[in-house]
């Protein structure tokens, strides 16, 4: 089971997701490679954007790549509601909190379980 974590909205997402009729799109965005600054300090590193007809979201990778952050916008009123799904290495995956209805935004805050990392977020969609 996967936990939607933000601090205005909780979702968990299971087997009542599929009723609720998740589908993806097929924009990907792949992790830039991990390392730190000069400092040796982990930090926010590189910039990501990805978009899709239920909206947009953007943000940047983080500790080296097991923290993705951002924002996920609604931009169409098609009752769809749009969120970002980051891929951890070694399979498996962490959803955001959903946007919605249009003209709505939600904060996109994965973390990657210890001794993981992102690899690569995608837009999907939720009907809403």
């Amino acid at each position: 089971m996967i936990s939607t974590i933000s601090s205005r909205k909780r979702h968990t997402f299971g087997s009542a997701l599929a009723a609720v009729g998740l589908a993806a799109t097929a924009l990907v965005v792949t992790a830039p490679a991990a390392s730190a600054g000069s400092s040796g300090v982990l930090a926010c590193n590189q910039n990501w954007s990805i978009s899709s007809s239920q909206g947009y979201a953007n943000g940047q990778w983080c500790d080296g790549n097991t923290r993705v952050t951002g924002t996920v916008h609604d931009t169409n009123a098609d009752g769809r509601c749009p969120f970002v799904r980051g891929y951890l290495s070694g399979g498996g995956y962490h959803d955001s909190a959903w946007a919605g209805p249009k003209g709505d935004s939600s904060p996109v805050n994965l973390y990657a379980p210890s001794g993981r990392t992102f690899t690569s977020v995608q837009m999907s969609y939720i009907t809403c």
